[in-house]
């Protein structure tokens, strides 16, 4: 029992004691070995042992789903750098009541399971995996390599009813996410790149948000040298809701003399063609022989796609040119409306012949986001939203130890 502790803990300058059972745990009373100098918790260095502390508990991994603990009374250093300080516990951060390899657990497991589902599994506090949880994602987040940040995307997600919000900063290259800051304001945005530096932040050349004015001055503002597309998918959306409102008052018209031409035609107007059913294909096919405001609208809603498939910018910004003037005429508000938005933000729906990226993962990162939030059943704080989704999708290394729990 003493060697299987010894070697799973990995420690050099301790030895155990004893292994006792006290009630419905067990207790490993670890001493440190004779004549040994101990590293400093400060700088690492080894110096001699000043005095001793009184003894400390943490909380280790279940041994055979029994309660274990480590019970050891830390010495203080005389450390010709630093003075008096804590000798560095080899099996703990910092002043942590729990062992490494327990927190290395509980954090993995919480990738998988809801929190209050670890908890229970393990036989531990909530708090408790709260706490392995923040260890991890600090160390992860003190240890993680940027390395060169390439293309951002950035996005909001909601986290609880009530307009709440957080703007989600993701890596495009590596799939992975950057940070998760409160509100969706431009304070959010400033608080991600503030720490980045100066090298870094003219390292990154082009960044992918959808229209919205505080996202896009920050991006103007502290990265001029990045190319700041405007995501289509977010445009087409805009182009889907404007279809659909040309539909709903096309058929409120109808409602009197005739109800049943539009009734349950939403999605013939809103899905993509290649993805309609016979069934559907044949009903689109008979409302596009009647003369429907809503079949003009579809035209250049299908017209538009045309706009991505050039392979040229200036060719792209005649077709734009074109579309627009097909728009603003075809009498039709809200295709008129959708128009003017392309001319106000034309400059940076153009950039997207310069760098052809897209917020495509983003909005498949987001879905992981929101599931991981269904799955611990919302979160009350915007700290806790934070750290799950760091630990879950943030790629950052864990702490390493000599011997992994499975």
């Amino acid at each position: 029992m003493k060697s299987l502790v010894r070697k799973t803990l990995g420690v050099k300058d301790h030895k155990v004691e004893s292994v006792k059972k006290e009630k419905s745990q067990v207790t490993i009373v670890l001493e440190r070995k004779l004549r040994r100098k101990l590293p400093c918790s400060k700088c690492g260095g080894r110096s001699p042992i000043y005095d001793r502390l009184p003894a400390r508990r943490w909380r280790h991994v279940p041994l055979w789903g029994i309660n274990t603990e480590l019970c050891y009374a830390p010495s203080r250093v005389h450390c010709p750098r630093c003075g008096v300080k804590v000798e560095k516990i080899p099996w703990c951060q910092g002043k942590s009541s729990l062992t490494t390899p327990l927190v290395i657990l509980l954090a993995e497991r919480s990738k998988l399971l809801a929190l209050e589902v670890v908890a229970k599994m393990f036989g531990v506090s909530w708090p408790t995996v709260g706490s392995a949880v923040k260890q991890a994602v600090a160390y992860g987040l003190a240890h993680r390599r940027l390395g060169r940040l390439g293309s951002l995307g950035i996005d909001e997600i909601s986290r609880r009813k009530g307009h709440t919000y957080h703007t989600q900063i993701y890596d495009l290259e590596r799939k992975r996410l950057l940070d998760s800051m409160e509100d969706r304001k431009s304070e959010s945005l400033e608080k991600f790149l503030d720490p980045l530096g100066e090298a870094r932040l003219k390292g990154i050349t082009a960044v992918c948000c959808d229209m919205w004015e505080p996202y896009a001055e920050v991006v103007r503002r502290r990265l001029p040298q990045a190319v700041l597309v405007f995501d289509k998918f977010h445009l087409l959306r805009h182009l889907n809701q404007a279809v659909d409102t040309v539909r709903k008052q096309e058929a409120e018209q109808l409602k009197a003399t005739a109800p049943e031409v539009l009734k349950g035609a939403k999605y013939l107007f809103l899905k993509n063609p290649w993805n309609l059913t016979p069934k559907q294909k044949s009903r689109l096919g008979a409302l596009a022989k009647l003369n429907l405001k809503v079949n003009y609208a579809y035209l250049l809603k299908e017209l538009f796609r045309d706009f991505y498939r050039y392979r040229l910018k200036g060719w792209a910004a005649r077709y734009l040119n074109k579309w627009f003037w097909w728009a603003t005429h075809s009498r039709l508000k809200p295709m008129r409306d959708f128009a003017w938005l392309l001319r106000d933000h034309e400059k940076h729906i153009l950039a997207w012949h310069d760098c052809r990226i897209n917020n495509g993962a983003v909005e498949a990162l987001n879905n992981v986001a929101k599931s991981i939030s269904h799955r611990c059943h919302g979160f009350r704080s915007a700290k806790w939203f934070r750290l799950v989704l760091l630990l879950c999708m943030g790629d950052l290394p864990m702490p390493k130890f000599t011997h992994k729990f499975s």
